[in-house]
């Protein structure tokens, strides 16, 4: 009988000392980013701003020649902002939106699937399947300002690795503001 009391009062912390993901306000990350195409490595390094619900910005600070790229995609748009040209067009890649809706996805679950959200916490989620080719396989979880994000992810696309993420200096719910494209 003590140790299932032992048992209830670790869990119940472990719960407790976590903030739900549900909860996320902003995110603030430093990305680095390997993709693998054609056998050929290449990599990339961002930052990333999420602003809830349906903002989120990317900024590209290598390789060299897309330094200072902007990405963003908010209220159902996205655009592109390049720097050589300093102008600002509509963006065609999914990229950025597929990164908002991961999020999004991540959210919803955590409020409406309570065993995802019990192995999530647990750190027993390892692989989060994403539209029907793409899975995301989370290979290290950090709490960041007390909330539990994965930082290492690999994505496959069937069974092909595609990329490799890893999250750093990544801040939670610090007041991000949205930010205007440069025109």
């Amino acid at each position: 009988m003590k140790n299932f009391f032992m048992f209830l009062v670790v869990s119940s912390s472990l719960f407790a000392a976590t903030n739900r993901i549900s909860n996320i306000k902003d995110i603030y990350s430093n990305v680095k980013e390997s993709i693998y195409l054609n056998g050929e490595e290449r990599k990339k390094e961002y930052t990333i701003e999420y602003v809830a619900q349906d903002y989120l910005r990317k900024e590209m600070s290598l390789p060299n020649v897309n330094k200072g790229e902007i990405f963003q995609y908010e209220n159902g748009e996205s655009y592109q902002y390049i720097p050589l040209f300093n102008e600002v067009s509509k963006n065609k890649s999914e990229d950025v939106s597929n990164f908002l809706s991961i999020i999004k996805d991540l959210k919803i679950k955590d409020q409406n699937d309570k065993e995802f959200s019990e192995n999530y916490y647990l750190e027993k989620i390892k692989e989060i399947k994403y539209k029907d080719a793409y899975t995301i396989k989370v290979k290290q979880y950090r709490k960041i300002n007390g909330y539990l994000l994965p930082i290492k992810m690999e994505i496959f696309e069937k069974n092909t690795k595609v990329a490799e993420l890893h999250l750093e200096n990544t801040k939670v719910n610090s007041g991000l503001k949205r930010k205007e494209l440069k025109k």
